[in-house]
């Protein structure tokens, strides 16, 4: 996925009505929040969004992208 000019967007549901956003100037950083906050946020309806609110990574996607590729030589 090519980089764009930011800001990217990390939505969540905090516990309110409205959903929580923090802004990141790139997709690795908002990458970087998710991984790093991943066991709070997957029960938050996590979104990663693109500079235009666009959803580009949902909670689903994210969870798969949090189990890590597969070891080499694994069954």
């Amino acid at each position: 996925m090519s980089e764009t000019k930011g800001p990217y967007h990390l939505r969540f549901r905090a516990g309110g009505a409205a959903p929580a956003i923090e802004s990141f100037a790139t997709l690795d950083e908002a990458l970087d929040a998710v991984e790093a906050r991943w066991e709070t946020l997957r029960h938050q309806a996590v979104q990663v969004l693109d500079p235009r609110k666009i959803l580009l990574f949902s909670t689903a996607e994210l969870e798969e992208m949090m189990k890590g590729e597969p070891e080499a030589g694994a069954a």
